[in-house]
């Protein structure tokens, strides 16, 4: 083990990660695949200890440091999704650093019972994969049935008519289906006929995700106008609304971590109903905690020494580059982990401070703008002409949410629907019905 290796990747990811929270709508996992793909093309390798410290650099500062765009510039990935009106709420009223610091300690509080739990890792992912793999369908679909049935519309009981309330309501539930279905189809469509090569061949969805997540919100924030930011006086986070959304967190991260196709924003969703919603600290604290723990946790799955296992999109990407999965490695990444959470929760709350600066400057349309143009022209650089066109379809679909107010967690169709069909093995009967696998 190199010492002086892991933690320049430590440093390099981590940058990588603060870098892409100061761009609206930029996602770290972008930088970290234009690296790798650059250096696979000049035929170079990374070294064995620099990918595994770039990759907790990356997850460790992911999950930090773009708290503060998800509040300040309001363009959620996936798993912050479910910030998105606690953030609109807390720029209305004042209270926008809090909002950031809230999350972050949940942050912390994941990682730090993470290292704590680190030795039960390896034994316990194992004992759950073995256990859990033959009902992995009928669970997935009950996650999804409940994200969809636990969008209730409220407010629309205060219209005149019966008429009037249930055409209102059906409008939002009917909103979220057709946004869940026509995400999902385009799943489907992306994974059964990938029109992709170079770059983007062996991750197809991104500039899937990038249409239904983040250009909504980037074309949002440059013809829209912000919302006031009056000072507010500090709100303290009490220690039992911090324990109590510290324990929903980790419960809703803990589920995006065991189940596939099963994000950091569903676990959020998770963690906010068992939260009830009704303090927005614990809240808040509990959407950092599912994040953290989804971000970070899916990256050690791929160290772990007794079940290695690949999930999410920066385990594919630094897969080749992180070395076996030994105890030593695995050692390596718990203590890196822990160094990594502590310098980013000390930079977290001047990068706010910053941030919270910036997108009150009268010049913040640039940066959207500037983030917009960025991901068109990366995204026909490496994908061509068929990127773009499912950049432009998937922002099609990421626009329903914000028209209707339906939920943008109904977006991740676009995993859900293709994931239950391989399970339940109908995924080559509807690729053959739809005409997917002709010629």
């Amino acid at each position: 083990m190199s010492l002086s290796e892991t933690l320049l990747g430590i440093g390099i990811g981590m940058g990588l990660s603060g870098l892409s929270a100061l761009i609206p709508g930029l996602h770290p996992y972008n930088l970290v695949a234009a690296l790798t793909f650059g250096l696979q093309g000049n035929g170079r390798l990374f070294p064995e200890d620099l990918g595994l410290g770039l990759g907790i650099g990356v997850a460790v500062g992911y999950a930090f440091f773009h708290l503060a765009p998800a509040v300040f510039y309001q363009t959620p990935d996936e798993g912050a999704a479910g910030l998105l009106l606690p953030a609109q709420k807390a720029l209305r009223e004042g209270w926008g650093l809090e909002a950031v610091w809230w999350s972050g300690w949940g942050a912390w509080g994941a990682l730090l019972l993470m290292c704590l739990s680190a030795p039960l890792w390896p034994r316990g992912w194992a004992v759950l994969r073995t256990v859990l793999t033959p009902h992995m369908g009928w669970l997935l679909l009950a996650i999804t049935a409940f994200m969809l049935l636990s969008e209730w519309p409220w407010g629309y009981e205060r219209l005149p008519t019966p008429g009037q309330r249930l055409r209102a309501v059906w409008l939002r539930l009917g909103a979220g289906l057709l946004t869940f279905l026509l995400s999902g189809w385009l799943g489907v469509l992306l994974l059964s006929r990938n029109p992709f090569t170079g770059p983007l061949a062996h991750q197809p969805l991104v500039p899937a995700f990038l249409g239904l997540f983040t250009i909504p919100g980037l074309v949002q924030g440059l013809i829209g106008s912000r919302p006031p930011q009056p000072a507010a006086g500090e709100k303290p986070l009490l220690l039992g609304v911090w324990i109590r959304g510290l324990g929903a967190g980790l419960l809703g991260g803990a589920f995006a971590v065991i189940f596939p196709g099963v994000t950091a924003g569903i676990g959020g969703l998770l963690a906010g109903h068992a939260t009830a919603q009704r303090d927005e600290r614990a809240f808040l604290v509990s959407q950092g905690a599912a994040r953290a723990f989804y971000i970070i946790g899916s990256f050690w799955l791929l160290l772990l020494p007794d079940a290695p296992t690949q999930r999410g999109g920066l385990s594919a990407m630094l897969a080749p580059w992180v070395g076996p999965a030994t105890p030593a490695r695995y050692a390596t990444v718990v203590w890196a982990t822990g160094l990594a959470g502590a310098i980013a929760f000390g930079l977290l709350r001047p990068l706010a401070r910053g941030m919270r600066k910036w997108s009150a400057h009268p010049s913040w349309r640039w940066a959207y703008a500037g983030a917009l143009g960025f991901i068109l022209l990366s995204t026909g650089a490496l994908g061509g002409f068929p990127g773009v066109c499912v950049l432009a379809a998937a922002a099609g679909i990421g626009w329903l949410p914000g028209l209707t107010g339906s939920r943008r967690l109904n977006t991740l169709g676009v995993i859900l629907i293709p994931l239950l069909l391989r399970r339940f093995g109908l995924e080559e009967m509807i690729g053959q019905t739809l005409g997917l696998y002709g010629s």
